[in-house]
């Protein structure tokens, strides 16, 4: 299950982390952020603790998005030793997503 981050707990959850996070930036109102929540869920667990999956709403904490430029959703940001690591942008297929998780991790 991804872990709903805040201003108060993102150095805890993302910077502090040793292993990678994958942040899912989205909203509640953003319907292919809707099908992209459940599509990292299940990677998360076919890569079985491999990473951890962080979700920001973005209407909860947008001085969190304001800070590493999001300003489209979905955006996915993957972040390595606490920093941003590359990401992407937007609805993809499962497929695309898994090989780009491969990739980084």
């Amino acid at each position: 299950m991804a872990m709903q981050l805040s201003d108060e707990n993102f150095d805890e959850v993302v910077v502090k982390n040793e292993k990678p996070v994958v942040v899912d930036f989205f909203a509640d109102w953003c319907a292919p952020c809707q099908v992209l929540g459940p599509l990292l869920e299940k990677l998360a667990e076919d890569f079985s603790g491999k990473f951890i999956l962080a979700k920001a709403n973005l209407d909860k904490v947008p001085e969190l998005a304001q800070k590493f430029g999001i300003d489209r959703i979905p955006a996915v940001v993957f972040f390595k030793n606490g920093k941003p690591a590359g990401g992407f942008i937007g609805l993809l297929p499962e497929a695309n997503i898994k090989k780009w998780l491969e990739e980084n991790l």
